[in-house]
């Protein structure tokens, strides 16, 4: 059984009495054009899915185009259409299901704080603080400010991405090279830590990354936006840190809620660049 297929089978059992709050209300789908930092290209090839419970949400972003026969699902049970869903709302719906079983892990989260840019290097630096300098990084979804980090470590970086208008492009000067042809095992063999965002669930790419990284024995950092409320379990998968960022996410304006995980450790404690702890629930600014 696939790590998506279990965590869905893990849900139903947990939500097996709550039926009541599983009905899907509202469903979001739309298109993102965005930009990147030292860029001049405008990306068009992303889309989201928003799924709203009535007390729940979840989210993934997709690139497959975007289908409006989809409300036929809204008013439905989650559990009970969601194989019927293309994979995108599956992963948006489990999303959404792990919303409900970790409420109480995520009752205080820590926040990101400043500009889109200044939120997006604390993240950076957060997601990297725990990997040597001079490691050797794929970096699975090319992030500016995740780029700007390595090469601030001097770590020898490799930058896979799967949308089609990245692939040849430099980011930060460094090349972003074809995720759909690339060969997945010589990349994960030849780096020391693997860093992959959450769209590894939406590209079906998941199964392969997590089962090439344990039979290599590579440690897998996870950022997640996509599918951030089911990022905890993926510890019990093979991941050994997983950040999870919750909705509304740093590049929308305000504070951005966030919460890390270890591996064997459950919920940590965050460092700021002066090293000094952050305490679970206290407000966490990394920005330069």
């Amino acid at each position: 059984m696939g790590i998506l297929n279990s965590l869905i089978s893990d849900a139903r059992v947990a939500l097996s009495a709550r039926g009541d709050e599983l009905r899907i209300d509202n469903l979001i789908l739309g298109k993102t054009l965005y930009t990147m930092k030292g860029c001049d290209s405008v990306f068009t090839d992303m889309n989201f899915c928003l799924v709203l419970l009535e007390n729940a949400y979840g989210f993934a972003y997709f690139q497959e185009d975007i289908d409006y026969s989809l409300s036929k699902f809204v008013n439905k049970g989650a559990l009970d259409v969601i194989e019927q869903t293309p994979i995108y709302m599956q992963v948006a719906i489990t999303d959404a299901l792990y919303c409900l079983i970790n409420k109480q892990k995520f009752a205080e989260p820590s926040r990101f704080l400043g500009n889109i840019r200044q939120k997006a290097e604390s993240r950076a630096r957060l997601l990297l603080e725990h990997i040597p300098n001079k490691s050797k990084i794929l970096l699975l979804g090319a992030a500016s400010e995740i780029i700007e980090e390595a090469k601030r470590k001097k770590c020898e970086l490799k930058v896979l991405d799967l949308e089609t208008q990245k692939f040849g492009i430099e980011v930060c000067s460094v090349h972003v090279d074809d995720g759909q042809n690339s060969d997945l095992r010589r990349e994960i063999e030849y780096a020391d830590y693997i860093v992959a965002t959450g769209m590894i669930f939406v590209s079906r790419t998941a199964e392969k990354i997590f089962e090439i990284s344990a039979e290599k024995n590579k440690s897998m950092t996870l950022y997640m936006e996509t599918g951030s409320n089911f990022g905890p379990q993926l510890l019990d998968y093979g991941a050994d840190v997983i950040l999870s960022e919750f909705f509304p996410y740093y590049d929308f304006f305000g504070d951005s809620k966030y919460l890390l995980f270890k591996k064997e450790k459950g919920w940590v404690s965050e460092s700021n660049c002066s090293g000094q702890s952050k305490k679970r629930g206290q407000e966490s600014n990394l920005s330069i």
